[in-house]
């Protein structure tokens, strides 16, 4: 029955290493996918404002696009026009935001999962 309880408490603590693996990596491919849209700002010919700005699908028509502001929880850059109306530039894929949300989620639920199936073993020992 030990032998059982091991098992499952390494598979809760792989799991979870698994899923902060991937929390990291959709976090940091969101942060190069801004970090790129921002560094063309201000190199050549006109990138300012910046170019995912000016011609974003979901632009306010007749918008003058003043200037952008990159967010970093949720990753997002957003555009703000000169009568401070504000919209997503679209850069960073809609769907990454909510996995980052669901993989962080099963991070601490395997987490947590794993630490009181720890805790009962220990107690399990030290009780018989």
């Amino acid at each position: 029955m030990a032998e059982q309880g091991s098992a499952e408490s390494t598979l809760l603590r792989g799991t979870a290493i698994f899923a902060a693996s991937v929390t990291a990596v959709l976090y940091l491919l969101g942060l190069l996918l801004a970090g790129l849209a921002v560094s063309e700002v201000g190199s050549g010919t006109n990138s300012t404002p910046m170019y995912h700005c000016v011609y974003a699908s979901n632009a306010p028509e007749d918008a003058q696009v003043e200037t952008h502001e990159v967010r970093y929880l949720p990753v997002h850059i957003l555009c703000r026009t000169t009568d401070d109306r504000m919209f997503n530039s679209g850069v960073v894929p809609s769907w990454l935001n909510p996995a980052l949300a669901v993989s962080f989620a099963a991070t601490v639920a395997c987490a947590g999962a794993a630490f009181v199936q720890a805790d009962r073993r220990a107690a399990a020992r030290q009780a018989g």
